[in-house]
């Protein structure tokens, strides 16, 4: 049993290793390594990705029962993928003006959307309502050098969505197409780190063919919605007691 908590401490302090690689990206954003704090936030979602498939695999929650996973998980996703973002947004210029406003919009979108009861579908292997991968909307933002206001445009219209009950893959928790689902992912993720060191020139070429991953994403996501929202019409309601 000893052997079995060890395991599972490791498994937190995984976990908590991608505050050290939030905090690294942020270092590198305060000092004007805009791409370097980039890369950074990229190792941390790594990091975020795999850290539950290691907690079911040791069976953190039975053998370490004081301490939440999901409570430190949430605390680490809201700092790495809203909080971090949105100040490289601030540090970049990469919005509009009053720029402290729209900064604020996805920020507080998130709170709510992290603070829904059913943000996490986890038997079905979804988020409800956008997932808030403001670190992903960063990151092709400013690679391919997009105007404050169209940056600014994304970020109101994805913030809206925080708040739509549409399904999105929970990519860890999905059961079905798991292997494709994380080989594309894995794909991606290479194309993005590649992005960040290759020539300007051979840059959006990357970044282009990198799209596929998020278009996937989003038009599974579309379908599978709609296949469980036609499910739940075509099941019985409950009688009336």
């Amino acid at each position: 049993m000893h052997a079995r908590r060890q395991r599972a401490y490791l498994v937190h302090l995984y976990t908590a290793s991608g505050m050290a690689l939030v905090a690294l990206s942020a270092h590198l954003l305060l000092q004007g390594r805009f791409e370097a704090s980039l890369a950074a936030m990229l190792l941390a979602m790594a990091v975020d990705s795999t850290d539950g498939m290691l907690a079911r695999r040791v069976n953190i929650k039975t053998v370490l029962p004081e301490y939440d996973g999901r409570r430190m998980d949430d605390v680490i996703d809201y700092v790495s993928y809203v909080f971090l973002p949105v100040l490289f947004m601030l540090q970049a210029d990469m919005l509009m003006q009053p720029v402290v406003l729209w900064a604020t919009v996805p920020l507080v979108a998130s709170v709510f959307g992290f603070g829904r009861v059913d943000a996490k579908l986890d038997e079905e292997g979804f988020f409800l309502g956008f997932p808030s991968y403001w670190n992903v909307v960063v990151f092709y933002c400013y690679m391919f050098s997009l105007p404050a206001w169209t940056n600014t445009v994304i970020v109101a219209v994805l913030a809206a969505l925080v708040f739509v009950p549409v399904r999105y893959l929970y990519i860890s928790r999905l059961i079905s197409r798991r292997r494709l689902n994380f080989g594309l992912a894995l794909i991606w993720a290479g194309l993005l780190g590649t992005a960040l060191w290759v020539s300007k020139e051979l840059r959006p070429w990357l970044l282009t063919l990198s799209l596929f991953f998020p278009t996937y994403y989003t038009v599974s996501s579309l379908l599978l919605d709609r296949r469980a929202r036609a499910r739940a019409r075509l099941q019985p309601s409950s009688p009336a007691s």
